[in-house]
């Protein structure tokens, strides 16, 4: 029995006590390709620490070895150190039979390090040089797809299903295919796509793009199906609420729109679409509780301007203008000009008319050619008695709207 026969018999039994004592007595005794095979049985069982050992020392005996050269930077990359493995890899020259592991390893390297135009390069190399090898293809399919490089993902994507490769790496291409199409915008293709998988490979995620997917096309119906059946065997899928929350708000169905959204909240309480639907729904019928809702969302969520900007918006049409007054106290609206606009309604509407004229004028630009917008600015300044810039606004107004019998009597009364 060999030295390396010993070392696998010894850890087989789960003693590791005496594994590296044996292990130096392998590469004292053991001929090299008992050694080598030691090495790689130890990698495939996870030991790449003494692998290690093993492939350093055979790395000694054999400099120039692409295999042994390879296997190292893997373990160098598992280790986290790109420096070492690319060192080992740049040692691997071309006509070296281990050339096509280096191409793989130093792509994986280089797109570790976000440097994805060296490891399309390398990946590129590889289809060029190793056509029959689908690693390659499969590689360099999968980088594109992790750039959202859709378009060029399909093209490999497609090579490898024409071949009849339907999976790779426990990976279904043809879900990965439609989750490209998807990426697209080609929506109704990546459907097909979708509706084509079996029930294997309509896993959980890819239940939820369909019914995603359903969504964006409008089928919102057969959205509701196909997410409520992802409920159904995984309640805690938080992203399959919004889109569920939003469908049955699509079809006027508050109040279940209301509960998905209070559901989702319930798992991810930082969703800011999921406090909007749920406002949007529960305004109709329960006000209290959705004022609540969004509410707790502006307290909750990192950055809630789109919020802000729905409650604001709420408190004008239905002319709170003192609660609107109260919820923008502290709050920097000089970035955001609907909100600005807001103020200036409702200083307008609470008497202070200084205050709305500043704020009027402050988004002038940026809403000058609103007719909702220089309406209300004449009423400002027809009450702040600026008749000058009053005179300019309702020129301008009535060069949007000449038919507008009142601003044009007003204009007249001017003259």
């Amino acid at each position: 029995m060999s030295k390396a026969d010993e070392v696998i018999e010894t850890i087989d039994a789960g003693d590791f006590s005496d594994v590296d004592r044996l292990i130096q007595e392998s590469l004292d005794q053991d001929d090299d390709q008992t050694k080598f095979s030691l090495a790689e049985t130890l990698l495939s069982r996870g030991l790449s620490v003494q692998a290690k050992t093993v492939y350093e020392h055979l790395l000694t005996l054999y400099p120039d070895e692409g295999q042994i050269l390879s296997r190292l930077a893997e373990i160098a990359v598992s280790d986290g150190d790109s420096d070492k493995a690319l060192n080992y890899i740049s040692q691997i020259g071309p006509d070296s039979p281990s050339y096509a592991e280096n191409l793989l390893v130093s792509a994986d390297i280089y797109q570790s390090q976000a440097m994805y135009e060296v490891s399309e390069q390398k990946l590129l190399e590889g289809v060029r040089k190793y056509p029959d090898e689908d690693v390659f293809r499969f590689a360099i399919a999968e980088l594109y797809f992790d750039e959202n490089k859709f378009s060029k993902a399909i093209v490999f994507y497609n090579f490898l299903l024409d071949d009849g490769i339907d999976e790779y790496s426990g990976i279904s291409l043809k879900m990965r295919k439609a989750s490209s199409l998807a990426g697209m915008g080609k929506y109704e293709e990546a459907i097909s796509e979708f509706e084509d998988l079996n029930v294997i490979e309509l896993n959980e995620d890819a239940q939820y793009q369909l019914g995603f997917l359903y969504n964006q096309v409008k089928d919102y119906n057969k959205s509701i199906s196909t997410l409520e059946k992802l409920l159904e065997t995984n309640r805690d899928y938080p992203t399959a609420y919004v889109v569920l929350a939003d469908d049955y708000l699509n079809i006027k169905n508050n109040q279940q729109a209301f509960k998905y959204a209070q559901l989702g909240l319930n798992l991810n309480e930082l969703d800011e679409k999921l406090y909007e639907t749920a406002f949007d729904a529960g305004i109709a019928y329960s006000p209290d509780e959705a004022l609540k809702i969004i509410t707790k969302g502006i307290k909750t969520v990192e950055h809630p301007l789109t919020l802000l900007i729905r409650l604001s918006d709420f408190y004008i049409t239905h002319g709170q203008y003192q609660n609107n007054l109260d919820l923008l106290s502290g709050v920097d609206t000089n970035n955001n000009p609907k909100l600005t606009w807001n103020l200036a309604k409702s200083y307008f509407e609470t008497d202070d008319m200084a205050a709305a004229q500043e704020n009027i004028g402050l988004v002038f630009d940026d809403f000058k050619d609103n007719l909702d917008y220089l309406n209300d600015m004449i009423e400002i300044l027809r009450s702040s008695g600026d008749e000058q810039a009053l005179k300019a606004a309702l020129q301008l107004y009535l060069k949007q709207d000449p038919d507008d019998e009142d601003k044009r009597e007003l204009l007249d009364q001017m003259r």
